[in-house]
């Protein structure tokens, strides 16, 4: 059996879905390398960009966010459209989950 420190997950995709499993994977595997794919340039997808202006609370949920980013053993990976810059058996093969 792998210990955590020598696992690797990827997360496609960094709108609040793909945030909220790096933000729950953190403190469950620590030492686990979390690779975050996107397709955009930028992370956390609508919670950028889609949230009108007079929901303030709800997007500095982005805050939180960035704090997953900027943990030890995660990085985002952006302008990557999986399909086609990579295909899905690569990343099986790439990575544990």
């Amino acid at each position: 059996m792998q210990d955590q420190t020598s696992r690797s997950v990827a997360i496609i995709g960094s709108g609040p879905g793909g945030m909220y499993v790096a933000q729950a994977l953190l403190p469950k595997a620590p030492g686990c390398r979390i690779d975050i794919i996107d397709k955009l340039p930028t992370p956390f997808g609508l919670i950028r960009g889609g949230v009108a202006p007079d929901h303030q609370k709800t997007k500095k949920v982005d805050e939180k966010y960035a704090q997953s980013v900027a943990s030890e053993g995660v990085r985002f990976i952006g302008n990557v459209t999986v399909g086609s810059d990579i295909d899905l058996e690569a990343l099986r093969d790439a990575y544990d989950a």
